[in-house]
């Protein structure tokens, strides 16, 4: 009886000794399945990224999505996938599909016995506009969380089709996110081996989702990136090309002597100067400023100044041609702009000066042999050109003129030279600067204009300058 007990106690340690062997190997292999199957979801991410730096460098946001649902439906064995774009008002609309993708916000009936059955199909699974708290894909972009489907047939959020076709029997949601930014959703439905979406592949949906958002972050930052240099490309050749209008060489003369310091604030300037010669010796002094900066300003400077040089011809008076263009630019120019301009005619032996001054800071007038603490300042009445109609313009402009000797000096400038500020706020003001001229005045023109840009400089420190500044000196000889 003892040694029956002891075969079957025996029996019973070798049966337990086989059944932990078993669960043992069970719990390895489980475990080694596991690490194939992150080692598998590792090289699929891998390999999806992949895919989706090609289309960030070569193409657009479409061609992106198209890449994104094809690998998903492929990667997570799926009959259908879609990508949903989130709109600025919250709302999802579909953007790319792969595959067979049923709705999810609106219910598809039956086939009418007309129909073709590719039509059908085609129209039933056509994209769709979804309310941003509607349904699992409003759910997915407000809590920024996946939701799993299992059994789509038994799910209330599912919605129930006519045809049996496009019965979802199981769904995932993800969004597409970084940063904090949802920028979709993407949704996958029906696995190809009619189970459901195991938890397994909701994680890799879900990390398909996140690499998704990086791309399309990434596709947007380079798009924006790219736009930004081409945007630059163009301001440096509108630059090139405006500074190309500005004379290449100041006027050669026996009985004066120029000299002019452009700055403009950004690529794109809003002064402007010129010269502009005649068939009997005289010169021409065009200095102007128009409002606003950027592009359109600089296109209303290339304009004023080419219809001025070409108006110029016509009218020996400065005020005539001031009031000739403005007659035409008037009709023309924005409500919003306008264009301050100083024209002056000086005589070709240099014995006097005429000003029209169409709203534009006053010349200064300096004599050495008359000594001053302030240059004079060579006023003149008139309004900015394209502000008010011909009737009040004519009436308000006016020619004024000076006789010159020999040592005189005259300084034009724009108001960003006067207007440019110290840190504490103050300006350099026109009395600094008719300081400046009548303290330099014994100078050459490009010394007392180098003169004044380091004093600017220095009064402003590390402030930058707020406007385009143009300082054109000229003297007699």
């Amino acid at each position: 009886m003892f040694l029956f007990a002891a075969a079957v106690l025996s029996l019973a340690f070798a049966f337990a000794m086989f059944a932990l062997y078993w669960y043992g190997r069970h719990e390895f292999l489980s475990v080694r399945d596991d690490l194939d199957r992150t080692r598998e979801e590792k090289d699929i991410i891998i390999e999806f990224l992949h895919k989706m730096v090609e289309d960030i460098s070569v193409s657009d946001r479409d061609a992106l999505y198209a890449r994104i649902v094809r690998s998903t439906a492929l990667i997570c064995g799926a009959m259908g996938a879609r990508i949903y774009e989130k709109n600025p008002d919250g709302s999802l609309v579909a953007k790319a599909t792969e595959g067979l993708f049923p709705p999810f916000s609106r219910r598809v009936s039956e086939q009418d016995s007309s129909q073709l059955r590719s039509s059908f199909l085609e129209k039933a699974v056509e994209g769709e506009t979804i309310d941003p708290k509607e349904g699992i894909l409003g759910a997915v972009v407000s809590d920024a969380r996946g939701v799993l489907v299992r059994n789509g047939e038994r799910d209330p959020r599912i919605m129930r089709h006519g045809d049996s076709s496009l019965a979802i029997k199981s769904a995932m949601a993800v969004p597409m996110a970084f940063g904090g930014n949802v920028y979709g959703v993407l949704a996958v439905v029906n696995p190809i081996s009619g189970k459901s979406f195991s938890e397994t592949d909701f994680s890799l949906a879900k990390s398909l989702g996140e690499q998704a958002g990086l791309a399309i972050h990434n596709k947007d930052a380079v798009s924006a990136l790219i736009l930004k240099s081409k945007l630059e490309f163009d301001l440096r050749l509108a630059s090139s090309v405006q500074r190309y209008l500005l004379p290449e060489k100041l006027p050669d003369t026996k009985n004066m002597e120029f000299a002019v310091n452009y700055q403009p604030q950004q690529l794109i300037g809003g002064d402007f100067y010129d010269f502009i010669r005649f068939p009997d010796g005289r010169i021409g002094i065009v200095i102007g400023d128009v409002s606003g900066k950027g592009i359109s300003a600089a296109i209303l400077m290339a304009l004023c100044q080419s219809k001025l040089a070409y108006l110029a011809q016509s009218y020996a008076s400065p005020s005539e041609a001031l009031k000739a263009l403005n007659r035409e630019m008037v009709a023309a120019m924005r409500a919003d702009m306008f264009v301050t301009m100083l024209y002056a005619i000086v005589e070709a032996d240099a014995s006097r000066i005429t000003v029209a001054r169409a709203g534009h800071e006053a010349p200064l007038f300096c004599r050495p042999s008359e000594v001053r603490d302030f240059a004079e300042k060579m006023r003149a009445g008139g309004m900015a050109v394209g502000m008010v109609e011909p009737e009040l313009f004519d009436s308000a402009i006016e020619d004024v003129s000076f006789n010159l000797e020999s040592g005189d000096i005259m300084v034009f400038y724009t108001d960003g030279v006067t207007e440019a500020s110290a840190p504490d706020g103050s300006e350099f003001s026109t009395e600094r600067l008719s300081r400046s001229v009548a303290n330099l005045s014994a100078l050459s023109p490009a010394e007392l204009n180098s003169q004044i840009m380091r004093e600017l400089a220095k009064f402003v420190e590390n402030n930058e300058y707020s406007d385009d500044l143009t300082l054109l000196s000229v003297k007699i000889k």
